[in-house]
């Protein structure tokens, strides 16, 4: 049965926060819905781009190709998100790909639907732009950080990029709620695995973080900040 955005409970959902009552029943009628497994694309660079997606649980990754080849992450996204809005204007294609981390569900709304929502209502509109805005900034900055800084900074970076976008398990505040594979981790941070494991072994060495597994607990949060910019 296909969720309602009039009556849906995700209150951080743009649609859902500034869309007007009288404009929610058309996105809910024209959407749709679709379960993604652990490494499944949601979408891919180089496709045209035919609607935005929102989403609705799970964990996302969205990657661009680097020297033709090289996976570099540059956003991670959860429940309650957008996806896809980087493909928006001039040829309307897909700059960069989306992939799960895990099992997620993701709603898909057709791109004259959205322009029409976004046309009809002013405040999602003006939402929007500052989302943009606030994007586009921290990835400016993180590529200014990250061209100056040694390899365990850049790892800091990444684990602190990690740490803002899922946050850490409600039941154990000290242990990420998600950590990404040493390979994504790498990605983020523009550096090798190698480096990775390294640094995270040197960090452990040193009583900042325990690495059970393949998840990250934080011992010493405040250290891993001094290693990034102050506003991080």
């Amino acid at each position: 049965m296909k969720r309602k955005c009039e009556t849906c409970n995700h209150y951080n959902c743009f649609i859902n926060k500034y869309c007007s009552t009288e404009w929610k029943p058309l996105v809910t009628h024209y959407k749709s819905s679709k379960d993604y497994l652990p490494g499944e694309k949601i979408f891919s660079e180089g496709d045209q781009v035919k609607g935005i997606f929102q989403i609705y649980s799970g964990k996302i990754k969205v990657v661009t190709s680097f020297n033709g080849e090289k996976e570099r992450i540059v956003r991670l996204a959860k429940s309650e998100e957008l996806l896809g809005h980087r493909g928006l204007g001039g040829k309307m294609i897909y700059p960069v790909t989306a992939i799960a981390l895990e099992k997620s569900q993701v709603t898909f709304i057709p791109i004259d639907i959205f322009y029409k929502t976004i046309k009809a209502n002013p405040e999602l509109s003006f939402q929007l732009l500052m989302f943009y805005a606030d994007e586009f900034k921290a990835t400016e900055k993180r590529m200014k950080m990250m061209a100056s800084m040694a390899a365990k900074e850049k790892v800091a970076v990444s684990i602190m990029t990690i740490i803002n976008a899922f946050g850490f398990d409600t039941d154990d505040p000290t242990m990420l709620s998600f950590t990404p594979s040493r390979k994504d981790i790498a990605s983020i941070a523009g550096t090798t695995y190698e480096t990775v494991i390294r640094v995270l072994s040197n960090l452990e060495k040193s009583n900042i973080i325990v690495q059970e597994g393949k998840a990250l607990r934080i011992l010493d949060l405040d250290y891993l900040k001094s290693l990034c910019d102050k506003d991080y």
